[in-house]
C-alpha cells in the first residue's frame, strides 16, 4: 500500500507541475527492464514497467504483467504523454485479458485504444485495433459482429504500402473471414479469406518476411482442407515447412506438423500421420507451453483411436488429461501464491501513518471511479447516438436513391415520339398506363419497406417494357420464378432489383452491336431466397467500377437495403457482383432470408 500511495503521489506531483515530456533518456534499445526501473527518470521507469510486463507475459505471469501495465498507464495518463503510448498499453492489456478469457475487459481496453487511434488519425493503429476487436467477438461466438469490424479495417489496410505490418494485418483479416465461414458455412467467405491470404503472401514475399509467408501458407492449408482438397492443403504445408528454421520458427513448426498429421489422418494414412504428430509433440515440448503439448497428445489420440490402436490411444488420452489437470492446478496455485505474497507485503509494510494515507487513496480512487463511470456512460451514449444517426442516414440515402429521375423524363420523351410515330391511341394508352403504374410504385416504395415477389415481377416487367420503348430492338428480357416459390406470399425489400436492371439497360448495353438480354430468376433454397440477375452486356471494367459510378451506385443501394434488413430482422443477407460466364455481361447474386407476410 505504501508503494501504491507513493506512485499516486508521484503522478499527482507530475500532473500539477505540468510535465509533458515522456521520452526516456536511456531508451536506446539496449536498456533492459531492470535498468529502466532503477533509473531516477520517471519516464524510464514507466517504460521499464512496459518492458517488464512483456517478460512476465512470456512467463505466463499474466496478473503481475497487468499490474505493471497499470503502473505505466497511470503515469502516461497523468503526465500528458502522447496518445500512442497509452494506446500501446491498452493493446497489451487487452491481449492479456483475452488470454485470461476476460473478454469484456479485452473489449473495453481495445475500444479505448481505438478511440486514441482515431483521435491521432493513425490508420495503421486503427486497423490493428479493429482486427483485435473482431477477434474478441469471435471468441465470444459473435462472428457476425467480428466481421463488421473486420470490414471497417479493409480500406485502412489496402491504403498501406507493402510492409511486414501490412502482411501481418492481411493474415489477420484472412483469419477473421475464415472464422466467419466456419461459423455460417457460406463458401463465399472462404473465397474472400483466400483472396486476402494470397495478398498477404504476395506482400510478405515482396518484403521478404519469412514468418508472415509461413503464416499465410498455413492459412491456405486450412482453407483448402475445409474444401476437402487435402493434396493442395498438404502442398501448402510442405512449402511452409521448407521455409521454417529450427530455433526460430518453433511455434510455426508445432502448427504445421500438427496440421499435416491431421490431414494425413483424414486421408487414412495413419502411419505417416503418427510420424508427423510425433514431430508436432517434439516441437511443442521444445516450446515448453503445456496447452500446445496437450493439443499434440489430443491429435495422437485421434490418430490411434481411428487406426484401431486403442492401447496407444488410451495412453495419449491419459497424457492429455494429466497435462490439462496440472494446468488447472498450477493456475490455482499461482493465484493463491500471488494473493498470499500481496497480503504478506501489505501486512509487513502497514503502519499508523499508512492507515491515514490509505484513507486519502480511497478518496482518490472513489473520485477516479466516479469519473470513469461518467466517461463510460458518456461513451456508451455517444455510441448509441452514432448508431441511430447511421440508421437515419442510411434510410435518407435510400429515399434519395429511388428511381433515377432522368428515366422519367426520357421515358416521357420516348412516349411522345411513339405517339407521333405510331398514332395508335390504344397502344399509347397502354404504355401510359404502364408508365403511371411505375411512377406510382416508385413513389409508394418510399413508404413500403417490403413487396411480394409477385409484385416485384410485375413492376420489373412494366419497367422494362417502358425501357423498350426508349430502346426499341436493343434488348430482350425474361423474369421467372421457381415453381415451388410462393410468389404471392414471399416478401422482399422494395426496389432492391431495379437499380441493377437499370444499370444493364443504361450502361451494360451501351455501345454493343448485338441484342442484349436481361434475365432475372427467383428461387428458394432451404430458408433462403436467391435472386439471380444477369445480362450479356459489356461486363465490369476491372478496377474502374467506382469511377464509372453506375455499378457503385447500384451496389450502394443494395448494401444499404441489406444493412437495414440485417439490422432490423437480425438476418445474414448478402450479395455479390461478378463478370458473367466468359467475362461477358454482369452477374448479380442476392441472398435474402425467406420472409413471408406473417413474418413482417
Amino acid at each position: 500500500m505504501k508503494h501504491t500511495f507513493l506512485i499516486l503521489l508521484w503522478l499527482i506531483v507530475i500532473r500539477v507541475s505540468g510535465q509533458g515530456n515522456c521520452d526516456c533518456s536511456i531508451a536506446d534499445g539496449k536498456a533492459g527492464w531492470s535498468l529502466l526501473l532503477q533509473s531516477p527518470d520517471k519516464n524510464c521507469q514507466a517504460l521499464g514497467y512496459e518492458v517488464y510486463a512483456e517478460e512476465l507475459v512470456k512467463g505466463k505471469k499474466l496478473d503481475s504483467a497487468m499490474y505493471c501495465l497499470e503502473n505505466a498507464l497511470n503515469f502516461y495518463l497523468y503526465s500528458n504523454c502522447p496518445p500512442f503510448r497509452q494506446a500501446a498499453v491498452y493493446k497489451q492489456m487487452a491481449s492479456i485479458a483475452e488470454n485470461k478469457a476476460d473478454f469484456s475487459s479485452a473489449l473495453s481496453f481495445n475500444l479505448k485504444a481505438l478511440e486514441l487511434a482515431e483521435k491521432a488519425n493513425n490508420g495503421l493503429e486503427r486497423a490493428s485495433v479493429l482486427l483485435n476487436i473482431a477477434q474478441v467477438f469471435n471468441r465470444l461466438k459473435q462472428s457476425d459482429k467480428g466481421i463488421e469490424y473486420t470490414r471497417q479495417s479493409l480500406p485502412l489496410v489496402e491504403k498501406m504500402n507493402a510492409s511486414v505490418t501490412k502482411a501481418e494485418l492481411l493474415n489477420k483479416i484472412t483469419a477473421r473471414y475464415f472464422y466467419y465461414f466456419q461459423d455460417i458455412q457460406q463458401p463465399v467467405f472462404a473465397d474472400t479469406a483466400e483472396y486476402y491470404v494470397r495478398q498477404a503472401l504476395s506482400v510478405a514475399r515482396e518484403v521478404q518476411n519469412i514468418k508472415e509467408q509461413i503464416i499465410a501458407l498455413t492459412r491456405l492449408n486450412a482453407i483448402y482442407e475445409s474444401r476437402g482438397e487435402y493434396k493442395k492443403a498438404l502442398d501448402f504445408i510442405d512449402q511452409a515447412l521448407v521455409m521454417c528454421v529450427q530455433g526460430v520458427h518453433g511455434r510455426q513448426l508445432t502448427t504445421l506438423y500438427g496440421d499435416k498429421g491431421n490431414l494425413l489422418r483424414q486421408m487414412g494414412d495413419f502411419k505417416e500421420a503418427r510420424r508427423f504428430a510425433d514431430s508436432c509433440l517434439y516441437y511443442c515440448e521444445a516450446e515448453k507451453y503445456p496447452p500446445l503439448i496437450s493439443n499434440a497428445w489430443s491429435l495422437i489420440y485421434d490418430i490411434e483411436n481411428q487406426a484401431g490402436n486403442f492401447k496407444e490411444a488410451l495412453f495419449a488420452r491419459n497424457k492429455e488429461k494429466h497435462i490439462n489437470d496440472s494446468l488447472s492446478s498450477a493456475d490455482r496455485a499461482r493465484a493463491v501464491n500471488e494473493l498470499e505474497k500481496k497480503y504478506n507485503q501489505a501486512k509487513n509494510e502497514r503502519t499508523i501513518r499508512e492507515l491515514a494515507q490509505q484513507k486519502q487513496i480511497w478518496i482518490l480512487i472513489g473520485v477516479a471511479g466516479l469519473l470513469v463511470a461518467l466517461v463510460i456512460a458518456f461513451f456508451l451514449r455517444q455510441q448509441s447516438l452514432k448508431h441511430k444517426q447511421k440508421i437515419l442516414e442510411t434510410e435518407q440515402r435510400l429515399n434519395r436513391a429511388r428511381m433515377n429521375p432522368h428515366f422519367f423524363f426520357n421515358a416521357l420523351a420516348s412516349l411522345q415520339s411513339f405517339a407521333i410515330r405510331e398514332n395508335d391511341g390504344q397502344a399509347i394508352a397502354v404504355n401510359l398506363s404502364k408508365f403511371s403504374h411505375i411512377m406510382r410504385e416508385t413513389l409508394e416504395s418510399t413508404y413500403k419497406e417490403y413487396v411480394t415477389v409477385e409484385q416485384e415481377i410485375d413492376f420489373l416487367r412494366e419497367y422494362l417494357d417502358v425501357q423498350k420503348i426508349r430502346f426499341p430492338q436493343k434488348f430482350s428480357f425474361t423474369i421467372e420464378a421457381d415453381p415451388d416459390l410462393e410468389t404471392d406470399e414471399v416478401q422482399i425489400p422494395a426496389m432492391i432489383i431495379q437499380p441493377f436492371v437499370e444499370n444493364s439497360v443504361e450502361h451494360g448495353f451501351s455501345g454493343i452491336d448485338y441484342t442484349g438480354n436481361i434475365r432475372v430468376y427467383f428461387s428458394k433454397q432451404g430458408k433462403e431466397l436467391r435472386i439471380l440477375i444477369e445480362d450479356n452486356g459489356k461486363g465490369l471494367i476491372t478496377g474502374n467500377q467506382d469511377k464509372e459510378g453506375h455499378v457503385s451506385r447500384a451496389s450502394q443501394i443494395i448494401r444499404d437495403r441489406i444493412y437495414l434488413l440485417n439490422l432490423k430482422l437480425r438476418t445474414k443477407a448478402s450479395f455479390s457482383i461478378d463478370n458473367g460466364n466468359g467475362q461477358q455481361g454482369v452477374q448479380v447474386k442476392i441472398h435474402l432470408p425467406l420472409l413471408y407476410k406473417e413474418d413482417i
